[in-house]
């Protein structure tokens, strides 16, 4: 029995038929305009990926997981900035004609996302705006959009990536992680990542076009690291043990932010991502 079995509550939503995935975050890009001293960008702000995800590995992806029936979260970062992409309309219109029940989340600056730009990827199916500001000023109220601010933010050293920030103490060490169990990171190349706070891409458990996902998700190494790190061993990688991220010590918690449940009037986290997606689509229709 489980903890929350232990406390009468339901577990994590099943999101997906590829057991536990519920999040994809595609880096549709690899640019960003900014280099925030908190983001790998400011150190490396060519990775060596493409500066933009190629077509076959998009359409590869998108394939996949309308297979595995993926109703999650679906976003379009990794640390890049997803409106440089004068084309992500297209991008996210596809995803919702072929994932119609995944939950379009935005994570954006917000420098480009003006008015037009709103109502265009609105339509096209982006459900949430997760607007990060660090500029001062007012910034435009918009209905669909979470708008938060660079100094409220929870910060983490990429894997011990940003050296200048604090490094990971025993108990960050011992704590356990649900990340790699609950998301599937694809890079602009198409590799799936172990972690999104792998900003050096290191970890590579294998390739999108390679064969189907049922490969990578399940492959026994690939296993054994999850099991190890959802009790807490963080000993699987050098980057986890110098990682100070602890936001996913518990399944389910990966899918959606508090910010985002609390601006859809939601309490819990049982059954959200439905829930939002459904407060979303009948408010397209208004």
């Amino acid at each position: 029995m489980n903890e929350a079995e232990a406390r009468n509550e339901p577990g994590p939503e099943v999101l997906s038929e590829l057991g536990g995935l519920s999040v994809v975050e595609l880096e549709v890009g690899s640019r960003c305009n900014r280099a925030c001293s908190y983001c790998p960008v400011s150190i490396m702000p060519r990775p060596p990926v493409p500066a933009r995800m190629a077509e076959e590995v998009f359409a590869r992806t998108l394939e996949e997981l309308a297979r595995i029936r993926f109703r999650g979260r679906i976003s379009y970062h990794l640390y890049n900035e997803p409106l440089l992409r004068v084309d992500l309309d297209k991008l996210v219109a596809r995803v919702q004609a072929r994932l119609p029940d995944a939950l379009q989340v935005l994570n954006t600056n917000g420098d480009l996302l003006n008015d037009r730009r709103y109502w265009e990827l609105r339509e096209a199916g982006i459900d949430y705006f997760y607007v990060t500001r660090h500029s001062p000023g007012e910034y435009p109220v918009r209905d669909w959009q979470v708008l938060q601010f660079s100094d409220n933010l929870i910060l983490t050293n990429r894997g011990g990536t940003l050296t200048h920030l604090p490094n990971a103490n025993a108990r960050m060490q011992k704590t356990p992680c649900h990340a790699p169990a609950e998301m599937l990171i694809v890079s602009a190349a198409g590799d799936v990542l172990l972690c999104y706070e792998d900003a050096y891409r290191e970890h590579i458990l294998g390739n999108i076009m390679d064969g189907p996902l049922e490969d990578i998700w399940y492959r026994p190494d690939v296993l054994a690291a999850r099991e190890r790190l959802v009790v807490g061993d963080r000993t699987v990688t050098a980057m986890c043990m110098k990682c100070t991220n602890v936001s996913h010590c518990e399944p389910g918690l990966s899918a959606l932010e508090e910010p985002a449940l609390a601006h859809a009037g939601l309490a819990s986290r049982a059954g959200a991502v439905a829930q939002m997606k459904k407060i979303s689509t009948e408010g397209r229709g208004k």
